[in-house]
């Protein structure tokens, strides 16, 4: 395994919408790079997840900030939710995120992502924002950028 591939077969994978931004964001080379062969990883080997916040995130900045024409970043949103389960963000799990926000002292929307990966039995959240390492619930957070 290359040092830029993360091993998806151990389980559940999910990403948080940073690491979708670089799958579509051609400034950074070598993070679309590794951004894409993880998502094409966890498609083919069908160990992805992501959520409906992932979703809504990813659409606001690569419009936002990449400056992405709207119909092509809504493309990809279709593509991301025909072919990784979609967690849709529920009360319980808005819950489970304020008693993760006040235990571990993370923003309430990433706690958001961390209760959404919990929720769904993932054993890995990719996510280049959050403490590489650190484990929340049952998760992993691995930053696949780190070097």
């Amino acid at each position: 395994m290359k040092d830029n591939q993360v091993k998806t077969a151990d389980g559940k994978v999910f990403f948080d919408s940073n690491i979708l931004v670089y799958y579509a964001d051609e400034s950074d080379a070598r993070k679309q790079k590794i951004a894409t062969a993880l998502i094409k990883d966890a498609i083919d080997s069908g160990s992805g997840v992501i959520s409906t916040q992932c979703l809504q995130e990813f659409y606001n900045v690569v419009t936002k900030k990449l400056l992405c024409d709207k119909q092509k970043a809504k493309k990809m949103v279709e593509m991301f939710s025909n072919n990784l389960p979609v967690v849709k963000i529920s009360v319980p799990l808005i819950l489970s995120a304020v008693d993760i926000s006040i235990k571990s002292q993370f923003s309430f929307w990433d706690s958001l992502i961390l209760s959404a990966a919990d929720d769904t039995g993932c054993a890995t959240v990719y996510s280049e924002d959050l403490n590489d390492q650190q484990i929340v619930g049952g998760a992993r957070i691995q930053n696949p950028f780190a070097a």
